[in-house]
């Protein structure tokens, strides 16, 4: 991925989910450096897409108003900002490896490793399929994800394939 690509990537969300998942990724890392080791690792993979949901329910209460109404966009709108947290992640650490950018494909599939971490370590041909799958058949892209990780709920599942939506 050049500075293009990753500058289209951007392009696609709005500021408000930038900002706001930029904080997430932000308090997700500080978190996740705190509280490894005490929580369970399968939480910490998650967190970013909770403290997403969270956070953005809170600016939207405070700035957009009728939270009744909205609160199912409100949740949605937080884990696109959980989404954009973990890719984040992920780039940053290209990054400072000094490595390059992954391109979309891989970098899907990289977040799906990230994902997937606490059921178990896919090799990056079991996450590029995943990733690849999940363009075309959500339905087999979840099948796949409950036969390649031991002990993945459904709902883990929906997460990742929620999260590729965005990526």
């Amino acid at each position: 991925m050049d500075l293009l690509q990753l500058f289209y990537y951007l392009r696609q969300y709005n500021a408000d989910i930038i900002v706001i998942g930029g904080i997430v990724a932000a308090a997700c890392y500080f978190l996740g450096r705190l509280l490894r080791g005490k929580i369970s690792e399968k939480f910490i993979v998650f967190l970013p897409f909770l403290l997403g949901a969270a956070l953005y329910f809170a600016y939207g209460a405070l700035f957009v108003g009728g939270v009744a109404e909205h609160a199912g966009e409100f949740i949605k709108h937080g884990l696109s900002c959980g989404s954009f947290a973990t890719a984040a992640r992920v780039i940053c650490e290209q990054l400072l490896a000094k490595g390059e950018i992954l391109d979309r494909s891989a970098l899907r599939a990289e977040c799906v490793k990230e994902i997937l971490q606490p059921y178990g370590e896919l090799t990056d041909e079991e996450a590029e399929r995943i990733a690849a799958c999940a363009e075309t058949d959500e339905k087999g892209a979840a099948e796949l994800i409950l036969a390649l990780c031991e002990g993945a709920t459904e709902a883990a599942a929906e997460l990742v394939l929620d999260a590729l939506k965005d990526i």
